[in-house]
């Protein structure tokens, strides 16, 4: 369990430091009001005596109360407003007007080696302020938190596994076959893991979409860039601040197998009897009624096992952080620590992840800045399988057997300490007790990571600052696995079966792996306005980057005793060992030229130029330019009429570009590669080296270029603001393996080749509209993103399938049923295919007299592997201290095959572990409405469109209400803020989906299910 005692206390000895400076202020109260323009209350204002750390809030009514001297000087600000300065008068209440600050146009984004007015920005890019509504979710990685907040972000989360449910990040849909994912930066850094990031730590996040403000990241910007800027103290008072979670998960659905055994054995009579007498049935119906009388009196020896009850728990996250910050004029600092604790639904499936962060910044002197960014986190996970219920890897025996799961095992016994197998007669030994895998062959993984980042920053002269920044980011990962022997044992007959999980020359392994990478960035940045209306920026930086990783790994058989789990604690006979290493280095020159015109004419011009030790001389470099232009036309006197009434703001944006990817080519895959092999010299066998590919000196970058246009508007003094944008991005040069000889084929590998062109074409949109009036505050965003590609060219033969020319990449390509058929005549007045009652009838689309790939039809607008279509509703209402927010998620444009593992209905003549859909669903001549076909019928696991399911679907994200005290309670207390808060995730989806979850993968192991959370927590703030 957490110690929650160590927060308490730490936030204990915070006291004393805060109190005084409170209590040695109680002189004298100063009242007042602070209002709009149209005189409406603001609430949430912070009225602050200057020169001081008192402070005060306004309430609902805009009303405040704040210990002051006649003398002194008040500071009111609030989001959107001016700040203004006030004396304070004793005994008299004041009225402070705040002035409207045009906040929309005056936002700073974060952009690449820099920030920029939001106004004068001519890029794509979407930006996200991590607030406490995203704080207050119950969530264990940073990922999973982004679905449905930016447009053209898609988050997809496949499963709910605890250190394993990351979201799968893509930026306007696929970019590549290869790796689309984007490049992470973090305050600089390029390349760090978003989800191990504390959510805490987070002040804003910016999406680049296209080409100009992407290509300063160049060779891996062709997927987009996702910026993360970490929290600092400057401008703030100082503070601390604790936050908590606690959080219950279930599944929002999950398969209902039969805890019933005799069933289980009837359903594979039933199958077996289409072709089978039953005189020659596997299993008898002796052995059935034997089952049926005795699991109620003898359950060890005749179970009727609850998997799910055995193998599943109720899930738990806790979140807890501490953090302060601070600063002044001179420096700031911003310190925290958390942790989070998940407990997976999966027995014995954990994840720990603890972090600490501080950022520190420091004036030396008013034209010199220095400052660090020092980041660590530790984690510890724990599970059985890689995709907790299975595990793809073909080298794992158990990775696809839990659909072997029969009712018949017992799970365990606590007297005889044995694990359960198979009991009923003629049933196949190997049948799968998924227990005693999720408790005796059980990996664990310990990983520490360090992120640190120094620079220094010099002003020559007004406009132009010269920067120099070093980053290591390190990690040390250790991984170990010692299996516990177990063989299954047969209760009935007192003998060990003959299905052994782990034997008892039971063997333990090691692995470790470590690396690091290093950065180095020398910048030099310009500003100018000449003639008051003519701006120009200039920015040029240096950079080099290196990576460096080694792997070791060892094992030996034959552990002393079990429950050891060193290496030294086995015996030497059999043992293995290995290791390896790699590095790479990249070389990058950087440039921008920003121009504006009377604050209303913007250009904007981009490179970078990158040379990476993966490429061979001659294809090492590439260079990568865009160019953008804008135009501020409200900006015009013709339309100044216009601007002072609906519209307020309006901007068009175009931008072109080039950008790169290099993901899809190995460190070393350049390089000659030689391979031990035999050789016959003479009448001897020697060892020797042969040359183990061909190399392509040519190889070189995948080549993206963007056209971007797109349009801001305010409306309504920007109460109500929109961006739409349409791209149009080509991926040309894809990274592919070429073809060869079949005379060289064997003794080669072949050689990657620049084939392949990839096209997406989409729209976004992003709508808001926020307000305050009387105290009562509410906002809604809209955001939406339509994509879809287009495969312009390929590196082999295409035959009839998902993939073609001119058609989006993993398109449906299907049989057409025209339903199950139900009698004889159904099967006579359609196309012979084998069929019987019961039986799925395919349709003969080219009327040629037979059912074959000829009639397969193409979907266009429906891809197999992600949506084309990503929608969401973000909404937020307050009012006198109550909040509440409601985020609404979805997407549309999916269409995939419901066939699965689970969902068989021509499994095999026993060890199978059917749900209760297998009982009710299928088709029978009693059950001529039944929505399966029937059991162990003709060509019924087709891909056809009988099993194609619609995977749109709308999803209630997350849910939550709070409150928080008032100020005049919070100043009693001495504390800044207080707020308690119930939360919801996953809490409700809308799909027609049959599977698990419409954003899974959609495979044979289609098991894992999301998890539903109900989060209480708390925000402390002194």
């Amino acid at each position: 369990m957490v110690n929650i005692r160590q927060f308490l206390r730490l936030l204990l000895l915070c006291f004393p430091v805060v109190v005084p400076v409170h209590s040695a202020r109680a002189q004298g109260n100063v009242t007042g009001k602070v209002v709009d323009a149209e005189g409406i209350p603001i609430e949430g204002a912070t009225v602050l005596v200057k020169g001081t750390t008192v402070s005060a809030g306004t309430d609902a009514e805009g009303q405040f109360s704040i210990a002051a001297q006649p003398d002194d000087w008040l500071v009111i600000s609030s989001v959107g407003y001016k700040i203004q300065e006030v004396q304070a008068i004793a005994g008299t209440p004041i009225t402070i007007t705040l002035e409207s600050d045009e906040q929309i146009l005056d936002q700073v984004v974060v952009v690449g080696y820099g920030t920029q007015r939001k106004a004068n920005v001519t890029g794509s890019i979407a930006t996200l302020t991590v607030d406490e509504k995203m704080t207050s979710r119950s969530l264990s990685n940073v990922s999973s938190g982004l679905a449905g907040m930016l447009p053209g972000l898609a988050a997809n989360q496949s499963r709910g596994m605890a250190g394993n449910n990351n979201a799968n990040l893509m930026i306007r849909g696929l970019g590549t076959v290869n790796n689309s994912s984007p490049l992470i930066v973090v305050d600089g850094m390029p390349d760090v893991d978003i989800n191990r990031l504390n959510m805490n730590d987070i002040e804003s996040i910016s999406v680049l979409k296209d080409a100009t403000s992407s290509s300063v990241y160049g060779s891996r910007a062709a997927n987009g860039v996702i910026l993360i800027t970490t929290k600092s103290g400057r401008g703030k008072e100082a503070s601390i601040t604790f936050n908590s979670t606690v959080a219950m998960q279930r599944p929002t659905k999950s398969f209902s197998f039969m805890a019933d055994y005799p069933r289980a054995l009837t359903l594979h009579q039933l199958s077996q009897r289409v072709n089978t007498l039953d005189a020659n049935l596997l299993f008898k119906n002796g052995t059935i009624d034997q089952w049926m009388a005795l699991g109620m009196i003898d359950p060890l020896r005749y179970p009727n096992t609850d998997w799910w009850d055995i193998i599943l728990r109720d899930g738990a996250i806790q979140n807890y952080n501490l953090s302060a910050t601070g600063g002044n004029d001179r420096s700031s600092f911003f310190f925290s620590g958390g942790m989070m604790d998940e407990k997976g639904l999966q027995i014995n499936n954990d994840y720990t992840r603890y972090n600490a962060r501080l950022n520190y910044d420091y004036k030396i002197r008013d034209n010199i800045n220095i400052g660090a960014r020092i980041q660590g986190n530790w984690s510890k996970y724990t599970y059985a399988l890689d995709e907790g219920f299975t595990d793809d890897n073909a080298s794992n025996t158990a990775g696809f057997d839990l659909q072997y799961a029969i009712a018949g095992i017992t799970p365990y016994d606590p007297v005889s300490g044995y694990y359960g197998g198979v009991m009923a007669y003629n049933e196949d030994p190997q049948a799968y007790n998924p227990y005693t895998v999720y408790q005796n062959m059980l990996n664990r993984n310990n990983r520490q990571e360090t992120n640190a980042n120094v620079f220094l920053e010099w002003e020559f002269f007004e406009g132009l600052k010269a920067k120099v920044d070093g980053s290591l980011n390190y990690y040390n990962q250790f991984s170990w696995s010692a299996n516990m022997p177990n063989t299954a044992y047969n209760f009935q007959g007192n003998r060990f079966g003959s299905r052994v999980y782990v034997g008892n020359n039971a063997g333990v392994s090691n692995a470790t792996a470590t690396g690091y990478k290093t950065l180095l960035n020398a910048q030099l940045n310009y500003n100018k306005t000449i003639a008051q209306n003519h701006r120009i920026g200039a920015l040029f930086v240096f950079s080099e980057e290196f990576w460096y990783d080694r792997v070791q790994s060892g094992s030996r058989n034959d552990r002393l005793h079990p429950s050891l789990h060193e290496i030294d604690a086995a015996l030497t006979d059999i043992q293995t060992a290995g290791g390896n290493s790699n590095n790479e280095g990249l070389r990058s020159f950087i440039g921008r030229l920003n121009y504006q015109a009377f604050d209303r004419y913007l250009f904007e011009f981009n490179f970078r130029y990158d040379g990476s030790s993966k490429f061979l001389e001659g294809s090492r470099f590439g260079f990568f330019p865009s160019a953008a232009i804008g135009w501020r036309f409200t900006e015009e006197g013709f339309l100044s009429a216009l601007k002072n009434g609906v519209l307020n703001s309006g901007k068009l944006r175009a931008s072109y570009g080039g950008l790169g990817n290099n993901s899809g080519v190995g460190r070393y895959e350049q390089q000659p590669t030689l391979a031990s092999s035999p050789y016959i010299i003479g009448n001897q066998i020697s060892r020797g080296f042969v040359n183990r590919k061909m190399v392509n000196p040519l190889l070189s970058w995948e080549k993206t270029t963007v056209l971007n246009l797109g349009l801001d508007l305010g409306w309504f003094n920007n109460r109500l603001t929109s961006e739409l944008d349409y791209y149009d991005r080509l991926t040309t040069g894809m990274n592919r393996p070429s073809e060869m000889s079949i005379h060289l084929t064997g003794a080669y590998d072949a050689p990657r080749q620049n084939i392949g062109d990839l096209r997406n074409r989409g729209v976004e949109a992003n709508i808001t509209w926020a307000e305050t009036r009387g105290g009562f505050n509410y906002s809604i965003n809209l955001n939406g993103s339509y994509n879809t590609t287009v495969l312009e060219k390929w590196n082999e033969f295409l035959g009839r399938g998902t993939t073609f020319i001119g058609m989006p990449y993993h398109f449906v390509y299907t049989f057409e049923d025209i339903g199950i058929a139900q009698t004889w005549q159904d099967i006579y007045s359609n196309t012979p295919q084998g069929a019987s009652p019961g039986d799925i009838l395919r349709r003969d689309v080219n009327g040629d007299g037979r059912i074959d790939a000829n009639d397969r039809v193409a979907y266009p607008h429906s891809q197999l592997d992600m949506p084309t279509t990503n929608f969401a509703m973000n909404s937020a209402v307050a009012w006198r201290g109550i909040d509440l927010a409601i985020l609404l998620q979805g997407a549309a444009g999916r269409k995939n095959y419901w066939i699965n593992n689970y969902n068989n209905v021509n499994f095999g003549n026993s060890r199978y572990a059917s749900t209760w859909d297998h009982w009710y669903l299928p088709w029978s001549v009693e059950n001529r409405n039944g929505e399966w076909p029937r059991l162990a019928g003709n060509a019924n696991r087709e891909e056809t469109t009988f099993w194609l399911d619609d995977m749109s679907y709308l999803r209630l994200k997350n849910i939550q209400v709070g409150y928080s005290l008032p100020n005049n309670l919070l100043s009693r207390l001495r504390i800044r803020s207080f707020r308690v808060y119930l939360s919801a995730e996953n809490l409700l989806t809308f799909t027609s989906y049959r599977g698990v979850d419409p954003e899974s993968t959609a495979t044979r192991n289609d098991m894992y299910p999301l998890t539903k959370s109900y989060t209480v927590g708390l925000n402390l703030s002194l």
